[in-house]
């Protein structure tokens, strides 16, 4: 019977050491994730100037042709 308890405290322990190592690890990773997260949000507020400018150029060179082909029509 004290074997069988002295095995119970053994697995106990482990699981709380398993447990405090995950949530730690979890912690970490989930810090990393919104660091990068973050990133990638200043990365495309940087760039979004340039392509609405390049996506309001196409659109007008669109409407454009659009207003000439509406010439050419009968």
């Amino acid at each position: 019977m004290e074997e069988l308890r002295n095995t119970v405290a053994g697995i106990r322990g482990d699981l709380e050491s398993f447990g405090s190592g995950v949530t730690a690890r979890i912690g970490s990773a989930k810090s990393e994730l919104e660091s990068l997260a973050s990133g990638i949000q200043d990365t495309i507020a940087s760039i979004r100037p340039d392509i609405e400018s390049a996506l309001a150029k196409l659109s007008g060179q669109i409407d454009a042709l659009e207003s000439e082909l509406k010439a050419l029509e009968p």
